[in-house]
């Protein structure tokens, strides 16, 4: 997260299509996915497509590709340019361009501002742009702060939740597919589960969970590919702490590129989230800079990562109504295993 004149930005820490501006479509089948799954090609000025805004556009949906530890990405385009490879990350609250980018597209720098991330504080160009769009829909995105290294896993940004106020995010993990609607016009999604939170920070939603009678605080966060718990949770469970010597983790590499080692970890057996059991995730444990930014250093929090979310069918977060939604598989059953 990074605060850049008040506001709160996670950088918790991806290559596509052209994408629908009409909601519903069906991504299973998306042709050349497969091209942005590869290291990130050179960007090709004579190749950029044009997508205008428009500000009667209310929603988009299109298929999305992954990078290689199997975060979601989509397309988006800067200032009439693109599309561009940027990380879904629900844990972001401000979208970030790369510094490659940044580059390319001679984006003005406005100043510097902090950028906060799970280790801690570093200095961060902040850069003006006229235009964010996902499809034609305008995301915002004003002043975006600039990010190289291992925190972009040599993408070219990160689509945060600061363009989603007041409107849903639905993720098809199955199909392959990413949905931004109004959340007044949202459809209703059957056979899914939903969870109601709480809005912090303006766009930072929190779910209530319970391990073995212990309210727990959770977290939704596509950005990672680990699930991470404060050490008031690991005392209130008074769990034994694994310790994997081996894992050298690059999904979450922040402060200026510096990789952070993940060795010590919890197994929660068994929790709930709403109506449903989530089984045998692996957390690693650390007071981490994130929980202090997010003021839950002393409460019991869990930031489930993409380990635990795609193994679900999609997910929803609706940031008007604040909920989550969760569509599972064929048993209300989820979960990671130690490695070691």
């Amino acid at each position: 997260m990074d605060t850049f004149g008040g506001l709160r930005l996670l950088v918790a820490c991806v290559a596509f299509l052209t994408c629908a501006g009409v909601a519903h479509a069906t991504c299973d089948k998306a042709p050349d996915l497969g091209l942005y799954q590869a290291p990130p090609a050179p960007i090709d000025p004579a190749a950029a497509t044009q997508t205008p805004a428009s500000a009667s556009v209310q929603s988009a949906s299109g298929p999305t590709g992954a990078d290689r530890i199997g975060r979601m990405v989509a397309p988006v385009t800067i200032n009439g340019q693109g599309p561009f490879r940027f990380i879904i990350d629900t844990g972001a609250n401000r979208s970030v361009v790369s510094n490659e980018l940044a580059l390319h597209l001679g984006l003005a720098e406005l100043g510097t501002g902090e950028v906060h991330s799970v280790h801690g504080v570093s200095t961060a160009p902040l850069v003006s742009v006229e235009n964010f769009v996902y499809g034609a829909l305008p995301l915002g995105g004003e002043q975006m702060p600039v990010l190289g290294g291992a925190v972009l896993a040599g993408e070219q940004g990160v689509l945060g939740v600061d363009g989603m106020r007041d409107r849903r995010l639905m993720l098809d993990f199955e199909r392959r597919c990413i949905e931004i609607v109004p959340s007044r016009s949202a459809h209703r999604l059957p056979g899914w589960a939903v969870i109601r939170g709480q809005l912090k920070f303006g766009t930072l939603v929190v779910v209530r969970g319970s391990i073995n009678g212990l309210h727990v605080n959770l977290l939704l966060d596509t950005g990672s590919d680990v699930s991470l718990a404060n050490e008031a949770l690991r005392d209130a469970l008074n769990a034994h702490v694994y310790h994997d010597h081996v894992r050298l983790d690059y999904a979450v590499a922040y402060a200026q590129g510096r990789p952070v080692i993940l060795e010590n970890a919890i197994l929660i057996p068994q929790m709930a989230m709403g109506e449903l059991e989530i089984r045998s995730v692996t957390a690693y444990v650390g007071n981490f800079h994130i929980f202090e930014l997010w003021d839950l250093l002393e409460e019991p929090t869990l930031l489930i990562g993409m380990d635990v979310l795609q193994q679900t069918r999609g997910m929803a977060i609706d940031y008007g109504r604040r909920t989550v939604a969760l569509h599972i598989r064929d048993a209300l059953r989820l979960g990671t295993r130690l490695e070691n």
